[in-house]
């Protein structure tokens, strides 16, 4: 072959073909051939080439190549060595290369090395990608918060993340012994292994199933699982498993919510709405159809507003616009059912929001019409007089109140008439207490007739009335009072019995003679008593010359101051008896006053002195002092544990002393406190604020406390609810007439039980009374079909020997 051919040969090799020669040191010297492939690959033109050594061309940075280890070895031994290398081309770009060489040896024992280059380049862009797209699948496999596993072509576990690891609570390892079926909760298996099948056999599907973790907890999985291929050969399964145990709770708790809500709006007793925020029906409940009369199709997609009444349309709007702005509201109001009732209602009115944004309003309605009924009568009753039907002692103080007040801004006077029927007594006893009461009805009618828009008439209580007269002239009252003086002694026709009583009327001018209402009242009292003693029958006003007290009450008043030194009161004892049980829970103590000068003296007539001067004080400390140390003397005795009950008159309670001296007999009598009961009226009420604080004081020590006559005309369902009492006495006009009166007794017993208090009937005189009282589920009764007042000593035998069974 000649020279040419061979040159022309190496010429067409199409890899880069490069000769060196070897100095004495068997180092590269410099180029002594290139072909053409080598030129076209870094740029240079064969003569540049001839002027070059292999150094001028290699990246700096791999300039070591072929300088140590085995490679060189072996190159030296006259083997082809093969590294990869940077060339720098004459622009200055890197190009990767793979080097091939091999020591060669010529004519005249020249050594030269013989290497041929190959541009790397695609590989090089191959691998790169290769490994940037498996590090890319680590980083999915390895930090990917969803489970990723892969199973081998029978189901056994070959890998898992460590997601994976964390969340089946199993390592690597332990799964590596492992199927997939030991997981798989037992109702889902046979779906799963359905599926397993799907995927070997080239599909790729999704399912959820259920599986436990190593500490027996079940995770809902949803699992998306193709096939691993390799070399069109399916090798096994990869899957992708998101954990849903959260989203099924999620979704189950919020299937349950839904079902919860359907169940309290649609099955609800109240009345539950829904309304856009125009205030137009959205939804209903049957319970709004039976309330409102409507039905939902009548309603739906209309306005509230004509079904509310006129009076309360302006608060109701208001209301619904606070509810709009995100402020939830409850509130009373009235609407007109479909058949023109109005019905009365308790709203809770609700924001409805979505995505934190108001899209409506709910509403529960629920029907308090019966209540406000129930209300209404028992604020009638509170206010009222139950015999007459007048505003009570309680309302006058109230309006009072209100009118000195306004009387006050305006420089306004008015007049109080304080009535008392002179022979209201006698006709009482002598005509019996119904006629008494027919003829407190028709005074009444006649009182409210005469006055008519002038003025208020109010029963202060038994005989006694209260006029107030409106801005009225001094003139005018006493004309007016004269009027009355003549309407009342007209006679009266008494179911064909006629009666004659006449009136005695006291008045005292605002602000002339007070300015306050105790003082008002004082005064006409004074004035009517002088009245009285002025032969009864007329009126008189008040003036500073009047005698409040006549010779006989100066002469008991003596009386009485002496009476507690002379020992002259005594106490009798009443039993009270349990109705459940038939036994005897109680006494009531009653003071009782032996006159050495008047003999036997009614309460009746010596309590009101007693009450006026002050002296009710030191004889109900001796009362509540005897009456202790009673109570634990016939314990002593051995008589079975009972409590004790015992009055308290106002000015009594109110005493500065009051509960220290109760401390104190207490303390001195030894006398458990629960055995000790306080009877108070109602009309401590008058300063609500004050008795709460001092009852509590009272009960703090143990001592029970009852509300005496009750109903009588101070009834306040609000103090009831302020006060700490355990219970209420009935008065005994209501058990008189308990043949027309059950109604209003069922009320009071239903009252105090529903206020958890025990009910106490006293006056019980029949045994038709005891039937009536212990079906109404009275508690307590006492009167004097059970028992008289008794002595200290026949107390004892009665308790011991009592046995009663009533007739029903």
């Amino acid at each position: 072959m000649k020279k040419s051919d061979l040159i022309t040969i190496i010429e067409n090799i199409n890899e880069a073909l490069y000769i060196t020669a070897l100095n004495e040191n068997m180092e590269m010297d410099h180029f002594t051939e290139v072909n053409k492939a080598a030129c076209e690959q870094l740029g240079y033109s064969r003569a540049e080439f001839l002027t070059l050594s292999p150094m001028d061309i290699i990246d700096p940075n791999y300039l070591q190549v072929l300088a140590y280890g085995k490679e060189k070895e072996e190159f030296l031994e006259g083997k082809k060595v093969t590294v990869e290398s940077y060339h720098v081309s004459k622009y200055g770009k890197q190009i990767p290369v793979e080097v091939s060489s091999r020591l060669i040896t010529l004519s005249e024992n020249r050594q030269y090395v013989l290497s041929t280059v190959r541009d790397i380049t695609t590989r090089k862009k191959t691998e790169k990608l290769l490994e940037t797209t498996l590090q890319q699948f680590h980083s999915l496999f390895n930090y990917n918060p969803d489970i990723i596993f892969m199973l081998d072509s029978i189901g056994k576990f070959s890998n898992i993340n460590t997601a994976g690891e964390k969340k089946i609570k199993y390592s690597l390892q332990e799964l590596m012994n492992m199927r997939y079926e030991d997981l798989v909760f037992p109702e889902d298996l046979e779906k799963t292994i359905k599926e397993f099948r799907q995927v070997i056999q080239g599909n790729t599907t999704q399912f959820e199933v259920i599986v436990f973790t190593k500490d027996h907890q079940m995770l809902n999985l949803d699992i998306t699982a193709v096939p691993v291929v390799i070399q069109r050969k399916i090798s096994g399964v990869i899957g992708i498993a998101r954990d849903i145990t959260l989203v099924k709770e999620t979704a189950r708790n919020l299937k349950e919510n839904e079902q919860r809500y359907r169940s309290l709006f649609d099955y609800n007793i109240d009345a539950i709405l829904s309304f856009d925020l125009d205030g137009n029906f959205q939804y209903m409940n049957q319970a709004t159809e039976l309330l409102s009369g409507y039905t939902t199709k009548e309603l739906i997609g209309n306005s509230f507003l004509p079904i509310v009444v006129t009076e309360e349309k302006e608060k109701i709007y208001d209301r619904f616009s606070k509810v709009k702005e995100g402020k939830p509201q409850q509130y009373e109001t009235i609407i007109t059912n479909k058949q023109g009732e109005r019905v009365y209602l308790h709203i809770t009115a609700i924001p409805i929001y979505v995505d934190q944004k108001i899209t409506g309003i709910h509403c529960i309605a629920k029907d308090i019409t019966e209540k406000k009924a129930i209300e209404a009568k028992i604020h009638h009753m509170a206010f009222h007089d139950y015999l007459t039907g007048l505003p009570n002692q309680r309302l006058f103080y109230k309006d009072m109140k209100e009118k000195i007040k306004k009387s006050q801004k305006g420089n306004n006077t008015f007049s109080l008439l304080f009535l008392d029927l002179d022979r209201f007594k006698f006709v009482n006893d002598y005509l019996g207490h119904n006629l008494g009461d027919l003829l407190l009805q028709q005074v009444s009618l006649r009182l409210k007739e005469t006055v008519e828009e002038n003025g208020k008439v109010y029963r202060y209580g038994g005989d006694e009335f209260i006029i107030l007269i409106h801005e009225s002239t001094e003139t005018a009252s006493l004309k007016l009072a004269e009027k009355l003086i003549k309407r009342v002694s007209a006679p009266y026709n008494l179911e064909e019995f006629e009666a004659v009583v006449t009136a005695s009327i006291g008045v005292s001018f605002y602000p002339t003679h007070g300015e306050d209402v105790n003082t008002l009242i004082k005064k006409a009292d004074n004035a009517m008593y002088h009245a009285k003693r002025q032969g009864k029958n007329n009126y008189q006003q008040y003036n500073d010359n009047i005698q409040t007290i006549t010779n006989n009450n100066l002469k008991m008043e003596t009386l009485l101051h002496r009476a507690l030194e002379r020992d002259e009161f005594l106490l009798v004892y009443q039993p009270q008896i349990d109705i459940k049980t038939n036994t005897i829970c109680g006494v009531e103590a009653l003071v009782r006053w032996n006159s050495k000068e008047q003999g036997m003296v009614s309460p009746g007539e010596f309590i009101t002195i007693a009450e006026e001067t002050g002296l009710i004080v030191p004889i109900g400390e001796w009362v509540l002092k005897t009456a202790c140390l009673q109570n634990k003397k016939w314990q002593d005795m051995g008589l079975p544990p009972m409590v004790i009950s015992v009055n308290i008159s106002i000015r009594q309670f109110y005493h500065s002393n009051f509960v220290e001296k109760l401390t104190t007999i207490l303390q001195e009598s030894k006398l458990e406190p629960r055995y000790l009961q306080l009877e108070i009226t109602e009309s401590i009420a008058m300063d609500a604020e004050a008795a709460v604080n001092i009852l509590r004081t009272i009960t703090h020590l143990g001592v029970q406390i009852a509300i005496d006559d009750f109903g009588k005309g101070y009834s306040s369902l609000n103090y009831l609810k302020q006060f700490p009492i355990n219970h209420l006495k009935i008065d005994q006009s209501f058990v008189k007439d308990i043949y027309s009166d059950k109604g209003i007794i069922s009320t009071i017993i239903t009252l105090g039980h529903n206020l958890n208090l025990k009910v106490i009937a006293e006056g019980v005189e029949k045994c038709e009374q005891w039937d009536l009282l212990a079906t109404s589920g009275c508690d307590i009764l006492q009167g004097y079909y059970i028992s008289k007042p008794l002595n200290r000593e026949d107390l004892p035998a009665f308790i011991t020997t009592y046995y009663y069974k009533p007739s029903s």
